[in-house]
């Protein structure tokens, strides 16, 4: 065996001294491709960066970058798919990106610090929250303008249509507020833990989940009663929570932890726990219920996680923008 080697390394030296290629093998490793996941595309956010990264699944890379406004915060898909919002926190904007060029359509000046958007299942109306107003801006997609501002809490952070219901989380006021859709008219202020971000429903549209960054909990909220039934202990600094295609689960991302903990919605308690990462600040999340994927952006390490929901398995890491919050997958 020794003798293998010295042969070897003297071949080497040869060829060198007489400016032979080398073979690939003997002088470097090839450069792996970036992994494959599926078909489609991702939108991702850059709150530093002022970019949306567009993500081809089937490349595992970024493949373009869209310029929007400052401090871009999150991304939602429009119920038809042909348009992606993109709420500009510093800027009071709100950018419409056309999903078949990539391109921004139109800008909507809307008020002081946008932070979600989320449609009614129609497409009728789209409710921007409005961070500096304590106001929801409810707007036509269509006619592209505003109708009316409705008055939340402190804060306003993420709104969600569950039937003829307005529920939004107000960060700075430790509750949810629930309005009536029709009318406007505000139902209740839900007290539920400290710091509620992100939330999510049942399809049946019987509980919102809610997201309680400062208090380490999942609150979980009667729609019918608007009433807090249960509080889920989750890691800490959760942000988003969102329930599976098949609503047995929800999954939450803990940007306190960088975990991302699967929830057993029957049960009402964490089954899973994923971890990415100490300083990853996970955050928002987006499923592809095809191919049973799970993205998760990174903060901390401007990168989203790629995950295998039937198995709870880090599956890779794209990188994108920096900071990346929202994120908004789109079928091919």
């Amino acid at each position: 065996m020794v003798g293998f080697d010295f042969d070897r390394r003297a071949a080497l030296a040869m060829m060198l001294a007489s400016g032979a290629a080398l073979p690939l093998s003997a002088c470097a490793t090839p450069a792996l491709a970036p992994p494959r996941f599926g078909a489609g595309k991702l939108y991702v956010t850059s709150w530093f960066g002022g970019e949306i990264s567009v993500v081809d699944l089937g490349r595992g890379a970024v493949t373009k970058t869209i310029g929007v406004g400052v401090h871009d915060h999150n991304v939602f898909l429009s119920p038809d798919r042909s348009a992606a919002w993109v709420a500009n926190n510093n800027s009071g904007s709100v950018s419409i990106i056309n999903a078949a060029s990539d391109e921004v359509s139109a800008t909507l000046m809307l008020g002081g610090g946008p932070r979600h958007t989320f449609f009614s299942p129609d497409g009728s109306s789209a409710y921007v929250t409005l961070e500096f107003d304590d106001a929801v801006a409810e707007v036509d997609p269509i006619g592209r303008e505003v109708r009316r501002r409705l008055a939340v809490g402190h804060m306003p952070h993420f709104p969600i249509v569950v039937g003829d219901k307005l529920f939004v989380t107000n960060f700075g006021g430790a509750s949810v507020s629930a309005l009536d859709r029709a009318s406007g008219d505000l139902l209740a202020h839900i007290a539920v833990g400290t710091g509620p971000l992100g939330a999510s429903a049942t399809r049946d549209g019987a509980r919102v989940l809610v997201a309680c960054h400062n208090a380490n909990c999942i609150a979980v909220i009667d729609v019918e009663r608007l009433a807090v039934e249960a509080l889920i202990q989750t890691d800490a600094g959760p942000v988003q929570v969102t329930v599976t295609p098949d609503q047995r689960f929800a999954y939450v991302a803990n940007d306190g932890a960088g975990t991302v903990q699967k929830i057993d919605l029957s049960a009402r308690a964490v089954v899973a726990r994923i971890l990415i990462g100490a300083s990853a600040g996970s955050h928002g999340i987006a499923y592809a219920p095809a191919s049973g994927l799970m993205f998760v952006t990174n903060t901390g390490r401007a990168s989203v996680s790629v995950i295998d929901v039937t198995t709870d398995r880090v599956l890779g890491e794209i990188s994108v923008g920096a900071a990346p919050e929202g994120v908004a997958f789109a079928p091919a």
